[in-house]
């Protein structure tokens, strides 16, 4: 379409506001009904004023020929005959049959009103009849023999003047006319506008049900009235909401279940569109998008690399604190781009601390083999033969085949507790557990264990897991704090009806770095890789806090010592013994 009609349109609606259709159907109407009135109002009036001039010239013929018959029968009469007739309009004159007037008989001042009166009186004579109208109608002059039984006597002339009763009877049929015009024009308004009304009804019914239909609103029928052509508008409007009630139905199911799968992913899944927007993000993909919806910065070069090649990827890419494996693709017929983020940070974590562990691992088993290899050799040699250095080198032998025996204690305990389920469901009385966790242990000289532990607590979990979990937290406690010192073992009530075991040392403390890692497998704080321990203890105990049903934690202060928690839920105590 050219620009100058479209701009012509756009001046046109500014210029002319929005009229209901039930306004434009109500002034159709109505002009309707004005243009039939106007043309009934003219052609009733022009006919009707030309019927009555014409019926008014053969009333004026019959008048005066039934006079002139009359005054046939009587000649002597024909002064009382035409006097008895007088009536304003109507004036009669007679003629002999030689065309003189009788003078007594109608007024002789009007006879010279009447035009071509000789030609008429003639025309009578002759036993013609003449009639003749002038003035537009007005006047009628007629002129008819007198018979008697010996023949023609004479001629009647009449002047008739239409009556004023006729006049009156004109204009009243013309105001009746003009009545009936407006008239006819307000039933033409009220009838349009009742027709348009009907009409606009139901036609704003179908389109407030097409409005439901573009919302999305599905749920409520259109209803359905008539069998013209707005009932089938209507009827195909409700068959196509039943039939995209359905087609929504179906993809409104098939979105949920859409949107439930990419919910339950680990892995976060982002759909950015061409002005750089999130379109779309699961559950896993919130903590990645900023606040303004846009995409992780990290991403963007990744972003501009997939709109150029059609794919990108990292396989870590650090976005914050995390590490992430990161994918983008590019989808053209969608004009947009689909980002999936793994995050790998606990994985690359673990891999460090298993490379860590192999290496520790290694040496430590290569320590010990060590000693036991040089031990066999010196005691295959001439130390078998000395009591005191074959004592002294099987003494190491002993220590080196303690020590592969813990390591390997320590890796089937932690493959153990990662093959248990959901534990057994026990009420657990925790002072039984602290105290046995603090029998199994043996504080040097200088360093005081204490506790403090609210009466009747009784949590639920396995008494034996909680031993050892206690067990394995005052043994870390013990070894980490110099002499003199004190480790504490508190438990309480806390909200949510739950139950806290603390174990609380003064020792050197953790850095806030490695607070949360201390709890990984296979991880060894930085400074206590000169001591004993393979980095399983804690990641044991917090596998058996997990199959409790519990939680485990810790914080701690340089150099003023370290608290370690576990939180077990709150059992009602029982009169009956409990483990």
């Amino acid at each position: 379409m050219p620009r100058w009609i479209r701009a012509a349109g756009g001046v046109a609606r500014g210029l002319f506001p929005r009229v209901g259709m039930r306004l434009w159907l109500g002034a159709a109407f109505t002009i309707v009904g004005l243009i039939t009135a106007g043309a009934v109002y003219l052609f009733v009036t022009d006919a009707s004023s030309r019927v009555l001039s014409d019926r008014s010239t053969e009333l004026a013929v019959g008048r005066t020929v039934r006079l002139g018959d009359r005054i046939g029968e009587d000649r002597s009469a024909a002064a009382d005959i035409i006097a008895g007739s007088a009536e304003p309009g109507f004036q009669a004159w007679t003629f002999d049959e030689d065309g003189v007037r009788n003078a007594n008989i109608g007024p002789a001042y009007l006879l010279g009103t009447v035009p071509n009166r000789r030609d008429a009186i003639s025309q009578a004579l002759e036993g013609r009849r003449y009639s003749h109208s002038i003035e537009d109608g007005e006047v009628t002059i007629v002129a008819v023999p007198i018979f008697s039984s010996a023949g023609t006597e004479g001629v009647l002339l009449t002047r008739y003047s239409r009556p004023e009763i006729l006049r009156g009877a004109i204009e009243r049929l013309r105001g009746e006319s003009f009545r009936a015009l407006v008239i006819a024009a307000l039933v033409g308004l009220l009838a349009g506008f009742l027709v348009a009304t009907a009409i606009t009804h139901r036609v704003k019914r179908l389109a407030k049900g097409a409005g439901r239909l573009a919302a999305g609103s599905f749920d409520a029928p259109i209803e359905v009235t008539g069998r013209d052509e707005i009932g089938d508008l209507a009827r195909a409007l409700e068959t196509m909401r039943a039939a995209l009630k359905e087609s929504f139905g179906v993809l409104t199911s098939d979105r949920d279940r859409l949107a439930a799968v990419f919910d339950g992913l680990t892995d976060a899944v982002i759909v950015v569109d061409s002005s750089g927007g999130v379109r779309f993000s699961n559950r896993a993909a919130a903590g990645l998008i900023s606040h303004d919806g846009a995409p992780p910065d990290g991403v963007v070069p990744l972003l501009r690399r997939a709109g150029a090649d059609g794919f990108a990827a990292h396989p870590a890419l650090r976005i914050g604190d995390r590490a992430f494996a990161v994918e983008v693709r590019d989808l053209p017929a969608e004009r947009a781009m689909l980002i999936v983020a793994r995050d790998r940070t606990d994985e690359i974590r673990r891999e460090w601390a298993e490379r860590d562990f192999v290496s520790n691992a290694a040496h430590e088993l290569r320590n010990p083999l060590a000693g036991i290899s040089g031990a066999i050799e010196v005691l295959q040699d001439s130390a078998k033969d000395d009591p005191v250095a074959r004592d002294h080198f099987l003494g190491r032998l002993a220590d080196d085949v303690e020590r592969m025996s813990r390591l390997t204690q320590s890796l089937l305990t932690l493959a153990r507790v990662e093959a248990l389920g959901a534990g057994e469901i026990e009420v657990v009385d925790v002072a039984a557990a602290v105290r046995d966790a603090v029998a199994t242990i043996e504080p040097p000289p200088g360093l005081e264990v204490m506790t403090d532990v609210a009466p009747d607590l009784a949590a639920i979990g396995d008494p034996t897991l909680l031993r050892q979990v206690l067990s394995g937290l005052l043994t870390n406690a013990v070894k980490n704090t110099p002499v003199p010192g004190t480790v504490t073992v508190r438990s309480r009530e806390v909200a949510d009806q739950e139950i806290i075991m603390e174990v609380i040392d003064t020792g050197t403390g953790i850095p806030a770095a490695e607070v949360e890692r201390v709890f990984e497998r296979f991880y060894r704080r930085t400074e206590s890789r000169a001591q004993e321990g393979f980095g399983l203890g804690l990641a044991i105990a917090r596998r058996m806090v997990d199959v409790m049903g519990g939680e485990i934690g810790a914080h701690s202060v340089m150099g003023e010592g370290s608290t370690f928690w576990v939180r077990l839920p709150m059992a009602e105590p029982s009169s009956t013994p409990v483990a």
